[in-house]
């Protein structure tokens, strides 16, 4: 086994829960926040009063060692059984379904390298219990169509942690907690942590005061199909309109807004074959 996983259980019945940091070795704010809860549940500071709680801080341990999104292939689109893995990504996702199927939620802590970036949930494949975690969050943002956008694209197939939840029926929610080395998303993350906990009433306490949320629907996928550069230094859910350059390619192509639309999750250094970025809209705004 490769992968270190921490648990905790109570005497009744109740949920079995399950914390993911570090699904990119590139993003410290999930393992940092899972640390400072561990320690808590380690010293009694925190008991779970139901079911049981599990975390595994670090869920991609030789990229998380160097600093890298991976070592192999991205982890987090490669989440399936292999019968012989063929990389070091393979196997992580190997032990990974295991501990999927052992719970019943599934909350993968994320990060970016936006510059500015505005911490945001994907209910990628929403039920009673997705909806109930996701407004329990103070998040101001909720990301919906996911699973659409990569049923629609020949490129990659979503086989993400979510994806592999659902397909075992469990509930999942991805948490992009904001930018990878700010202290406020560790902030964010531990917070969902304790949250969640909170309104499953594994917790004695009440979570934070609901905010008032937007949900963002995503409507198409880029992928850098060859060496190029984006237009300018995007932040997620930046407005752009119709006509729009939005990156140029080193052999004098560009890619041009098809319409109004927001900016989402745009990848400054993605490497060639990979998404770059997409473009969505405010679920309750018509743009043109």
């Amino acid at each position: 086994m490769i992968l270190k996983k921490y648990t905790f259980k109570s005497e009744r019945k109740g949920y079995n829960v399950l914390f993911l940091g570090a699904i990119h070795g590139n993003e410290p704010a999930g393992p940092k926040a899972i640390y400072k809860v561990l320690e808590k549940f380690a010293s009694k500071a925190l008991v779970p009063l139901s079911g049981t709680v599990s975390f595994i801080p670090i869920c991609n341990p030789k990229a998380y060692d160097n600093d890298v999104r991976q070592i192999d292939e991205n982890l987090n689109r490669i989440i399936k059984k292999y019968d012989t893995p063929q990389t070091y990504e393979q196997q992580l996702a190997n032990e990974l379904v295991d501990h999927i199927k052992e719970a019943d939620v599934i909350i993968d802590l994320h990060s970016t390298f936006c510059p500015v970036a505005e911490p945001f949930i994907f209910s990628d494949y929403p039920n009673e219990l997705a909806d109930k975690l996701s407004t329990a969050q103070n998040i101001k943002y909720i990301i919906k169509g996911w699973p659409q956008i990569y049923a629609n694209s020949s490129s990659i197939q979503d086989l993400s942690t979510g994806a592999c939840a659902q397909q075992y029926n469990k509930t999942c929610l991805t948490v992009e907690c904001g930018h990878h080395y700010a202290e406020s998303s560790v902030q964010v993350a531990y917070y969902v942590i304790m949250n969640t906990l909170l309104t499953l009433k594994m917790l004695e306490g009440y979570p934070s005061a609901p905010i008032k949320q937007e949900y963002v629907v995503m409507d198409s996928i880029f992928f850098k199909n060859k060496e190029g550069t984006l237009s300018r230094n995007f932040n997620h859910l930046d407005k752009v309109s119709k006509g729009d350059t939005l990156a140029f390619y080193n052999d004098g192509t560009f890619e041009i807004c098809p319409k109004d639309a927001y900016i989402l999750l745009p990848k400054a250094k993605a490497p060639v074959n990979s998404e770059w970025f997409y473009l969505g809209h405010l679920q309750d705004e018509t743009l043109n």
